[in-house]
């Protein structure tokens, strides 16, 4: 039987959060609009999910992130990818099986519809599912690429360059070289003084001299300390996440 993979689409940013917990939770918007069993959203439109949508405001004005190309200049664009299986329900069943006020059900299909998306394509589960138990992949100039390398190492050159050149990341360094040099800028000046340095005599004439006396010279022997190799880091922000995925 041939399987049906689903993906549940989010931004680089929101994904290094999932990295630090190493699980994806249930939806947040509906734990805090009171719906009993939250659901853990995926599709299987394998180019784009509509209604990921997210509101952004870049310091002049507010507006919505709809595609992944607009995700991948802002916030990074990332997706993490299953297998469809008995664990998820279709957005129909969703209504009965999370007791969801039948007014926000057609609210949510509503606003995904206007989007361009098809809610007959989104399936919900009930329960966090580990990272470890995912693939995940990075959109990068049109393509879906496995963050995962064969072997399950971690390309972490990948996730970087993404991270790096996303809006977000370049104004928080902006923001942090500004910073900085304020800092800088406020630190008081030392002054320096100049002061004329006098020899002293190392004998003092109206000491009598005395004679010296030969003590014996202890060679101290170098002590050898064990030499720490050290590893590289790891670049950038995945130093901290690469020991969440294992090598299969």
């Amino acid at each position: 039987m041939e399987k049906t993979l689903i993906y549940h689409y989010t931004s680089l940013s929101h994904l290094i959060e999932i990295f630090k917990v190493g699980k994806l939770h249930t939806s947040q918007t509906e734990k805090m609009l009171k719906v009993k069993k939250p659901g853990l959203w995926f599709t299987t439109n394998s180019k784009w999910e509509h209604s990921a949508f997210k509101r952004f405001n870049d310091g002049k004005k507010e507006f919505d992130l709809n595609t992944p190309e607009e995700f991948e200049k802002y916030i990074g664009c990332a997706r993490l990818v299953t297998n469809l299986n008995s664990l998820f329900v279709t957005f129909a069943k969703y209504k009965h099986k999370s007791k969801v006020n039948p007014l926000l059900w057609d609210k949510m299909a509503e606003i995904g519809k206007s989007k361009g998306a098809d809610p007959s394509e989104w399936y919900a589960t009930f329960s966090p599912l580990s990272i470890n138990n995912l693939d995940i992949e990075i959109y990068e100039n049109g393509e879906w690429l496995n963050l995962k390398k064969e072997g399950g190492e971690f390309d972490s050159d990948l996730f970087n360059r993404n991270l790096e050149k996303t809006f977000v990341f370049k104004k928080g360094k902006e923001m942090e070289e500004k910073m900085l040099k304020e800092y800088q800028a406020n630190q008081p000046k030392s002054d320096t003084v100049s002061e004329d340095i006098k020899s002293t005599p190392v004998v003092d004439k109206n000491v009598s001299e005395e004679k010296l006396i030969k003590e014996p010279v202890v060679e101290e022997k170098p002590v050898k300390e064990p030499v720490v190799e050290e590893k590289p880091k790891s670049k950038g922000i995945l130093s901290g996440i690469k020991s969440l995925f294992s090598k299969k």
